[in-house]
């Protein structure tokens, strides 16, 4: 009996300590240790893995610790498809962070990471992808990517046809005293497949929508999302492309405003997938009214969207037509290069006046070598201000200036200085590089993965200064190693380059507005079968 006694006690003694021992791993599962994901495996695959990647060209072992912080992106979620509902609410709740306007990369810029997170990210780069890797990129999806094959065929889509054939035939011309061949990847090119758009294009513009997140360019004038309004305000006034006749129509135009649709629908969100519902219900109106949706799935459907959620909103449901957005970053799914185009942002100061304060001081006459001021958006502004506010004359970099009328303090910097430094903010887009032209100062772009405007036709690299992120300790050596010769050469390009990033109260030839639609245009002839 006694051994009976013992032998029931150690199994007592066996249950209790198995039970401490599963309390334990299970409180583990719920507290954020730096290796938690190993804990995490031995349970059930219904788990929220959260996994990060990192933005940069080399392994981050290989950067500073200052240079670490870049390399965080948003989260990625991955749900297995058999996960309780438990876990489908808690995987919604972190994908509703994930999209957050002020996302993970935000709050890097004024916190330290942990040693683990940065072992952890180190796993996983991301690729820089330079200007001259986007440009082989960009020719071999003009030769394998093209739109899907219409469902009947019409007669735009013949004539679109033969515009291909023309521009692919274009002779060689740079006679033309109106465009400078220096800025241009191939001006013949560009000529020929301009003069066929302003022959050709007919653009039919959709009458539903309501006011004012659709057919209102005017409450979208001014500031930095002021190219949707003003593209909008001058589409819907053009005489040359409108058409009244949707079966003349080579394209159709969505007019939405992205800044308005954030700013009445989720004013106090940061939950992009918020305002998606109400994008789908509109194309799922259009395309039960009419048949144009349907007879591409949207290829000859185009929107101009600035705002920063603007990829993410119309990814998943108007994903298939041209969209020209402001916030183009190739490593991400919501741009998509060869189909969608960069759209300039421009920061409008004087609405009435929009080229007003246009040009800069002389090179001569620039006393300032390199400018930059801003907030502290995103992970990288802080790294950049780390390096270099207050560390040498010669580097004017600062945070956000003191509010001045018009800006005047910020514009006479620009005005005064050789290169302007234009650092990605949140996102890759930043209004500066449009201002840095207006005001006739080399664009330094520092944004790993950004699709400048007008890209498919522009050469970029011939006026504008092109800095890897990792590379910031070194970008005053990088800037002085740019000859003095070459340097007049860009800031004469810039010049050159600026009718094309100017919007006029009417528009005329090579403007911006003729630019941008000039992009669309010129994608969706490149697509078509």
């Amino acid at each position: 009996m006694g051994h009976g006694f013992h032998h029931i006690l150690g199994i007592h003694r066996l249950a209790y300590f198995g039970g401490v021992a599963f309390s334990v791993i299970i409180m583990l599962q719920y507290f954020e240790f730096p290796y938690g994901d190993v804990i995490s495996s031995l349970f059930s695959a219904s788990k929220i893995h959260i996994t990060y990647g990192t933005n940069s060209t080399d392994s981050i072992s290989n950067c500073s610790a200052d240079n670490a912080t870049s390399a965080l992106t948003a989260p990625q979620i991955f749900l297995d498809s058999n996960m309780s509902e438990t876990y489908k609410d808690a995987s919604n709740l972190v994908h509703n962070f994930t999209k957050n306007e002020s996302s993970t990369r935000d709050m890097v810029g004024s916190a330290n990471l942990s040693t683990a997170t940065e072992v952890h990210h180190r796993k996983q780069p991301v690729k820089v992808v330079s200007v001259s890797e986007m440009q082989v990129i960009l020719a071999r999806k003009r030769v394998s990517s093209h739109s899907m094959k219409p469902l009947w065929t019409s007669r735009a889509d013949q004539e679109l046809v033969n515009a291909k054939m023309q521009i692919e035939n274009a002779s060689f011309n740079e006679d033309d005293r109106t465009l400078y061949p220096s800025v241009f990847r191939n001006i013949s090119l560009f000529r020929r497949s301009y003069e066929l758009m302003e022959k050709t294009l007919k653009v039919y513009i959709y009458k539903e929508g309501e006011k004012p997140i659709f057919h209102q360019p005017g409450a979208v004038m001014k500031g930095i999302y002021a190219s949707e309004g003003w593209f909008m305000m001058q589409m819907k006034s053009s005489k040359r492309f409108i058409t009244r006749k949707p079966k003349q129509a080579h394209l159709f135009y969505i007019p939405y405003s992205s800044k308005l649709l954030k700013a009445i629908l989720s004013p106090n969100s940061y939950n992009r997938e918020s305002v998606v519902p109400y994008l789908k219900n509109y194309i799922d109106m259009i395309s039960g009214r009419y048949n144009f949706w349907n007879r591409t799935s949207g290829a000859d459907h185009f929107l101009v969207a600035c705002h920063d959620w603007a990829p993410d909103e119309t990814s998943r449901f108007m994903g298939t037509c041209i969209r020209a957005i402001c916030n183009t970053d190739i490593q991400k799914s919501g741009f998509e290069l060869g189909k969608d185009v960069s759209l300039p942002e421009t920061n409008i100061r004087y609405p009435q006046n929009p080229l007003q304060n246009l040009g800069g001081k002389p090179p001569s006459k620039r006393p300032i070598f390199a400018f930059f001021a801003g907030k502290m958006h995103g992970y990288f502004r802080p790294i950049l201000l780390r390096h270099w506010e207050n560390k040498d004359p010669d580097m004017k970099i600062f945070k956000k200036l003191p509010k001045v009328k018009d800006d005047k303090n910020y514009v006479d910097f620009m005005k005064n200085s050789k290169f302007c430094i234009c650092a990605k903010g949140s996102e890759v887009n930043s209004p500066r590089v449009v201002e840095a032209i207006f005001y006739e100062c080399v664009p330094v772009i520092i944004s790993d993965n950004f699709v400048p405007p007008f890209f498919e036709v522009l050469d970029w690299e011939s006026f504008a200064v092109f800095v890897a992120e990792k590379d910031i300790p070194d970008l005053k050596n990088i800037l002085l190693s740019i000859p003095k010769k070459k340097y007049l050469q860009m800031q004469k390009r810039v010049k050159e380059v600026q009718q094309h990033f100017l919007w006029h109260v009417k528009p005329v030839k090579y403007d911006i507005f003729h630019m941008i639609l000039h992009s669309i245009w010129h994608t969706r002839v490149a697509r078509v079968k």
